[in-house]
């Protein structure tokens, strides 16, 4: 039986999240402040897609900050669908989460901006959690990371933009695998968490 435990949100919500899956972390932190700092003047109804949503908090927050955006998550995940479809009512915000496959997913209606805090680790590196939901958080069980650019690129509005966060050791594999379906890496932000782990968000765009 999975167990609930409590996160408080910044802005005075709460929402759940399964204590034997993946913690939410700084990184989500760092990906929701990257993208409030880039889009802080945009008010209007873009199409956001989540992939890979979780329990839904990447989604929640940006909702929170822009609530005329139409923002849709998905994951492959029920349980983590359910949860993150109870979270945005606790949170009390109109976010649409959905069950579906990375690898062949087709949204309604082309994405002004898509947001992934992806797999980190290839299937053959490091030891793989016991917990099913950890081990496609953190390995690429379900999809890697050639699917997920496969993704952004049939969602993406011709002049819309997507941001990926992955560890810094993965920047090589990006570089190459981004040519291969004719993306653009326009820039790279970097950043150092507490525990001295390097990441960054690729911002990416159609080639």
């Amino acid at each position: 039986m999975n167990i609930k435990s409590t996160v408080e949100l910044p802005f005075g919500k709460k929402i759940y999240q399964y204590k034997s899956g993946q913690s939410i972390s700084s990184d989500v932190e760092f990906i929701v402040k990257t993208i409030c700092h880039r889009f802080r003047n945009d008010t209007e109804n873009f199409n956001i897609l989540d992939l890979g949503c979780g329990g839904g908090i990447i989604s929640i927050m940006l909702a929170h900050h822009f609530p005329l955006w139409n923002i849709s998550g998905i994951d492959i995940q029920d349980h983590l669908v359910e949860i993150a479809k109870e979270n945005a009512i606790l949170a009390e915000v109109d976010v649409s989460f959905i069950k579906a496959d990375i690898r062949n997913y087709v949204s309604t209606a082309k994405c002004d901006l898509i947001i992934s805090n992806p797999p980190y680790f290839t299937k053959s590196s490091g030891k793989i959690s016991p917990s099913k939901e950890r081990a496609v958080s953190h390995h690429e069980i379900m999809c890697c990371m050639e699917d997920m650019l496969e993704s952004v690129k049939r969602n993406l509005l011709l002049k819309g933009k997507a941001y990926l966060l992955y560890p810094l050791f993965r920047k090589e594999d990006l570089e190459k695998f981004v040519k291969k379906v004719d993306l653009i890496i326009t820039e790279k932000i970097i950043q150092k968490d507490l525990n001295k782990k390097k990441i960054f968000i690729a911002e990416l765009i159609h080639a």
